[in-house]
């Protein structure tokens, strides 16, 4: 994929594109992420496909305000982003933050998508979770001085991941002025989100959406629980559901060839 650089509202954004003259669709990725997670599942895509990735703002090349960090505000540049680029309706795959960040930008822009895929978010409230992330982000270190120090840092967040997933996570790092490798990401900013996102329910949302949903569960996610699952089948009108087994929260990378074969079998019936 083609990475790229737009102004949207005169701030920049990055984004990653193979262009193609069959299916459009769109990949958000989850709180401090970036595009550049989709590359597993993109490449088990057909090559005409049309494929896009956004780094959405606060995360990897894109613009990291100071404030801003509502799933109403990513909503506005995801918008913005399909007005950019003349793209009046897409498919689109949103993870996790991603995921909660597409619901809310289909239940507002209706004729501009497709069919919208779910990857283990939920739209309800959890002050736990706020808790839980600020905590995690500020214990985070800021900086690793050499690539083996960061490499060892990610394999023992993540265990058992392949050498490749660590491989894509890594280039979730850069190198600064002084010459140590930090965050792509604002913290802050992933900090903001999930405040702005977890200190209240979006369940208004899923009965305004009226294009076809696939919500890919993770059995036993901690992060989409079970009861909060079947009360969003309920409430979505046009609703699929399919649970993903032997992975964790991140299933894209661990298991790519089954979710990518799963968003193709769904797009292809829409």
């Amino acid at each position: 994929m083609k990475e790229n650089l737009i102004s949207l509202q005169g701030r920049e954004f990055r984004y990653l594109e193979r262009k193609g003259a069959g299916p459009q669709l769109l990949f958000l990725h989850g709180l401090s992420d970036f595009a550049g997670q989709c590359i597993p599942i993109a490449s088990q895509r057909p090559e005409n496909w049309h494929l896009l990735a956004l780094d959405q703002r606060g995360h990897g090349g894109s613009w990291q305000p100071d404030e801003g960090y509502s799933p109403i505000d990513y909503a506005d540049d995801i918008n913005s982003f399909m007005d950019a680029l003349d793209i009046t309706s897409i498919h689109i795959f949103g993870h996790s933050m991603g995921g909660r960040n597409a619901l809310v930008f289909s239940a507002e822009n209706p004729h501009k998508v497709q069919s919208l895929i779910l990857g283990d978010i939920g739209p309800d409230k959890n002050l736990n979770d706020i808790e839980e992330t600020t905590r995690f982000f500020n214990d985070l270190p800021d900086t690793f001085h050499t690539v083996d120090e960061a490499r060892l840092h990610l394999e023992k967040r993540k265990p058992g991941y392949s050498r490749e997933n660590i491989d894509i996570l890594m280039q979730n790092l850069e190198l600064n002025t002084n010459g140590n490798f930090v965050w792509r990401y604002s913290k802050d900013a992933c900090i903001q989100s999930v405040t702005e996102s977890r200190s209240r329910g979006w369940w208004e949302y899923l009965p305004v959406v009226q294009c076809q949903v696939l919500l890919l569960h993770v059995e036993g996610s901690t992060e989409l629980p079970n009861a909060v699952a079947k009360r969003m089948m309920e409430n979505l009108s046009h609703a699929e559901y399919l649970t993903m087994t032997n992975c964790t929260h991140n299933f894209h990378l661990e298991q790519p060839e089954t979710a990518a074969m799963e968003i193709q079998q769904f797009i292809a019936g829409v």
